[in-house]
């Protein structure tokens, strides 16, 4: 359940964010338009050419609704480009109703009419009135004198109906209709001017003898918003001869089919030639990349400090800038960086006609320079260790760190990250199926791992390309056909409008038939690169490969190299780094960058804790009646693990009402424990002054609940009564190994064992705990009953062997076996212990623990050769790890020497030694003395004034072990000189 509500917000969130997303684009695309002034210049109406159809169409219509032909024009695009080709419209005059018109090839993809009809009139006040059968037309911004009617009645008779309503309640005189070829091409010469007075848009250019013009930022915002809306009134369908059939029923289906194509066609070359014109004016440019940086450094403040946000965006910048300098040597046009907060970065730019290699290099230019300094700031640190130590030492890992994993992210083979873009590019170009299943798996993958690992980022990634997979089936269809076909790029003497009417001719092929105009736009745009630019080859495929594994697998090496010969370096960069990254607040790691972030989750976490305060102290007050006391005692048991203060604040609301009774109660004693283990817990986070204060306070509540459960027992009371005083006695005894609270131990046994439960883990660990104190004060044979006691009271017999609580037991009767000298004894109870590849690391330190016991054993029976093969064997004998095979190697190699390591070590020297192989111990004792030097002088160790060498061997708490580890201090005081731990204990030799 959780994980389907968590798929459906984040299904929200991108679907939210997509129609977010189609604003921005429309908004950046109008703002990136160059505009210039759409000259009129009259023409023959032949001059057409390929329009010519559309327009005859148009005629047959305008002239049955009275209209008039009068002349044609030739009309630049307002496009500033060359390569636009130019529009035809035809002039009309309905000399009845005095109402001028305009018919143009219809180019909208919002509307489906064949042609878009302007009826228009203007005054000599220099007003005009202009009624359109388009909505996109009267979206675009005309000047305040032009006043745009919008007709939704769908044919000419209404469109004409609606001018002449809106014109009858215009009295200012209509001007002379023999003027108006005049007053249209003054109307398009003057329109930018006038709207540039407006303030809707500006000059950014010039371009010869023509001003550039550009839409300002609020107009474009504007019209996009607009544009949108009425996308949303009307679907993006096919421009098909349904739409356009109603009005031009007189005319046949093969004339009508051809002169949809052709206005389709013309659409066509028209939208590319315009897409491929834009170019972001510098301001556009400079403003769009500081705000996302700030946006973007806003948000990475919020998750890892403003130093992690600077160094992260600092790193992202620095792979954008690879990206941008490629493209910009590669002569790509409208190249443009930003920020997308929480995600990266992207640089956007277009040069359709680049080979393959150039798009690689492009491709690559990212990521490498980015792994080429970590990988320099990872050999300054392995040169010189010290860095690490100094002020800008953290910061530097995590530049390093950073950089690394941020470069290396992005060349993994998955899309749309750098190393999937290659992999489409070099093997997917020729097998456009293979890189549709290639994107799909891309996008399972990033949102199956993102949902894995709780990571909204990566997810909503996966799901913007799995939204896509509607176009990617679409684009591998066509793409699957151009290359069968072989379908060879346009030569050079072609102009890009020419290629772009040989592209739109083969996607009107019958495959496409029932894709609409907006679809085959789509795909047109993003397969002009592999038309233009042409697939690559099996050589430059090849070529192109090796560089991109060289790009992965030399900077492994290389990383691999300097971990493998510096491993306590490159692991404390690595610790160093990623906990500044994380901005961790862990006292036992190195760095706390942000300490606003630290702030954030102190509020954060003071928040929630308040909630859960807030819902404990609702559950108090709707208890009532009997059950009041459980609930009280088991939202106590709820705070004890989080929350010390609001424990004290219950455990005393909770004694308060139990401890008024005349007689004593069992609650009576269980609240007392309880404010005794409340103030415990709290006395480690009170103001020290208060110790001794918490300390008499903990005594008196044990006192008092140890006096109530006596004055019960006495009474013949309860059986929990004796483990509730067992519990009491227990908190008594803080240290656990003092023999002096000998009696304490012992009465806690007695009272559990009154009360018995089937596998009671609690009497099982009393008794080991008083076998201890019983061995400290020589009471050997008594540690032993109560050890073999407790194997019975749980039934290790009946279980499984691979009990963990069985095992440390038998593991402890082999020990205390040992010590007294009972080696067939000690040897019996090995057998149960035998080793289980399949157990878990908690019983690896029982596997251990049998090789030492037999190695103590055939030592004091001088049976030298099995001695050998115990201490070989626990070489073998598994270790607590990570889990990851790689990450142990290393954490092993960081260390010069382990404690398992300088264990085996001392425990092969002296079977060596008593066998009388002095030359090969002695080697192994000079191996372990050099590898204690190398430990005493590895980064991260405090230098001391001494120039004594510390023993890795000391004498530990656990009493069963202590004279197998006094054994193996003294070998290796003996053999390296070195000095024992300062406050450990020490045997007399």
């Amino acid at each position: 359940m959780d994980l389907l509500l968590s798929v459906g917000i984040t299904l929200i969130v991108v679907i939210l964010l997509l129609q977010a997303a189609t604003l921005l684009v429309s908004a950046n695309r109008l703002l990136k338009l160059p505009l210039w002034t759409p000259r009129k210049t009259p023409c023959l109406r032949t001059a057409s050419g390929g329009l010519l159809p559309i327009l005859e169409a148009a005629r047959t219509e305008m002239e049955q609704a009275g209209f008039r032909y009068m002349h044609s024009w030739r009309e630049r695009s307002i496009i500033a480009s060359e390569d636009i080709p130019a529009s035809y419209c035809d002039v009309y005059h309905h000399l009845a109703q005095d109402v001028l018109a305009e018919v143009y090839p219809n180019e909208s993809l919002l509307d489906s009419s064949l042609y878009t009809v302007f009826l228009w009139n203007t005054y000599v006040d220099g007003k005009t009135l202009l009624t359109i059968n388009g909505s996109l037309q009267t979206r675009i911004p005309y000047p305040s004198r032009v006043s745009a009617i919008s007709d939704k009645s769908g044919n000419l008779a209404g469109q004409l109906a609606t001018h002449l309503h809106v014109r009858e309640l215009i009295t200012v005189q209509r001007s002379d209709p023999a003027d108006a070829p005049g007053i249209s091409q003054n109307l398009a010469e003057r329109w930018l001017v006038r709207l540039e007075r407006e303030g809707k848009i500006y000059q950014r250019d010039q371009r010869g003898e023509e001003n550039i013009y550009g839409f300002r930022l609020w107009p474009a915002l504007k019209l996009a918003w607009q544009l949108r809306r009425e996308s949303t009134h009307k679907s993006m369908k096919s421009l098909s001869r349904s739409d356009a059939a109603s009005t031009l029923a007189n005319i046949d289906g093969e004339r009508l089919n051809k002169a949809l194509r052709l206005r389709d066609r013309h659409a066509f070359i028209r939208s590319l030639c315009t897409l491929r014109s834009m170019r972001a004016p510098r301001w556009y440019q400079y403003s769009s990349f500081a705000l996302s940086a700030l946006l973007f450094l806003a948000l990475g403040t919020w998750w890892w400090g403003i130093a992690g946000a600077i160094v992260i965006g600092a790193v992202i910048a620095l792979h954008e800038s690879g990206h941008w300098l490629a493209m910009k040597m590669a002569g790509f046009r409208d190249v443009q960086v930003f920020f997308v907060p929480g995600m990266g970065g992207i640089t956007s730019g277009e040069k359709h006609e680049a080979r393959p290699l150039t798009h690689l290099l492009v491709y690559l230019a990212g990521p490498l320079p980015g792994l080429l300094l970590s990988l320099a700031g990872m050999a300054l640190i392995f040169r010189e260790p010290g860095i690490l130590n100094t002020a800008w030492g953290p910061l530097l890992s995590m530049a390093t760190m950073a950089s690394f994993m941020v470069n290396g992210f992005n060349l993994l083979p998955l899309l749309p990250l750098d190393g999937g873009r290659v992999i489409e590019l070099l093997l997917m170009a020729r097998l456009p199926w293979l890189r549709f299943l290639f994107a799909l798996c891309s996008g399972l993958a990033l949102l199956g791992y993102g949902l894995y690992t709780g990571d909204k980022v990566l997810a909503g990634i996966g799901m913007f390309a799995l939204i896509g997979a509607q176009f990617q089936y679409k684009f591998a269809s066509a793409a699957a056909l151009l290359s069968r076909q072989n379908v060879s790029a346009p030569g050079k003497e072609k102009n890009f409008s020419q290629a772009a009417a040989d592209l739109f001719d083969f996607l009107s092929q019958e495959k496409f038939s029932k894709w609409s105009y907006a679809s085959k736009l789509t795909v047109g745009q993003t397969i002009l690169s592999r038309y233009l630019g042409g697939l690559p080859g099996w050589k430059e495929s090849s070529a192109g490969m090796a560089l991109y594994l060289a790009c992965i697998i030399l900077p492994l090496a290389a990383l691999f190299a300097m971990f493998y010969t510096a491993p306590s370096v490159m692991t404390s960069m690595t610790y160093q780094g990623m906990s500044a990254l994380l901005a961790s607040d862990d006292a036992s790691k190195p760095v706390a960058i942000s300490d606003h972030a630290n702030r954030d989750d102190e509020r954060s976490w003071q928040e929630e804790r308040m909630k859960q305060r807030q819902a404990r102290a609702e559950k108090i007050s709707a208890a009532q009646g009997s059950e009041r006391a459980d609930i009280l005692r088991s939202v106590l048991d709820e705070a004890r693990e989080a929350d010390p203060e609001d424990a004290l604040r219950i455990a005393k609301m909770y004694y308060a009402e139990n401890n008024n009774s005349l007689q004593p109660t069992y609650l009576h004693a269980d609240a007392a424990l309880a404010m005794a283990n409340a103030i415990r817990e709290w006395s480690e986070l009170d103001d020290t002054e208060n110790a001794k204060k918490n300390d008499t306070d903990i005594a008196n509540y044990l006192q008092e609940a140890e006096a109530v459960l006596r004055a019960r027992l006495r009474e013949q009371g309860e059986r929990r009564d004796a483990r509730l005083l067992a519990e009491v006695l227990q908190a008594r005894d803080i240290d656990t190994e003092n023999p002096a609270q000998l009696s304490l131990k012992e009465e806690v046994v007695n009272l559990l064992a009154k009360d018995k439960k089937a596998d009671d883990t609690e009497l099982l660990q009393a008794r080991q705990m008083l076998a201890r104190a019983y061995y400290k004060i020589g009471r050997a044979e008594d540690a032993e009953n109560q050890l073999r006691t407790a194997d019975e009271n749980f039934s290790c017999a009946s279980k499984d062997t691979e009990n963990i609580l069985c095992r440390m037991l038998k593991s402890d009767r082999a020990w205390l076996l040992l010590n007294l000298k009972k080696f067939a004894a000690a040897q019996d109870m090995l057998k149960s212990l035998a080793y289980h590849p399949k157990q878990q690391t908690g019983v690896d330190i029982v596997v251990r623990d049998i090789h030492q016991i037999k190695w103590t054993i055939a030592m004091h029976q001088k049976d030298y050769n099995q001695a050998r093969l115990e201490a070989l064997a626990l070489a073998q004998s598994p270790v607590p790890g990570t889990g990851n095979w790689l990450t142990d190697l290393f954490m092993r190699r960081a260390q010069p020497i382990d404690f398992q390591q300088s264990e085996l070590m001392l425990m092969l020297i002296e079977t060596l030694r008593a066998k009388g192989e002095q030359e090969e111990a002695s080697k192994i004792a000079g191996q372990l003395q050099e590898a204690l030097h190398k430990a005493r002088t590895e980064l991260g160790n405090t230098r001391s004034a001494s120039s004594e060498i510390p023993c890795r061997t000391h004498v530990q708490g656990d009493v069963w072990k202590s004279q197998f580890q006094q054994t193996l201090l003294n070998i290796e005081q003996r053999e390296t000189r070195c000095s024992p731990r300062t406050g450990m204990g020490q045997m007399s030799r």
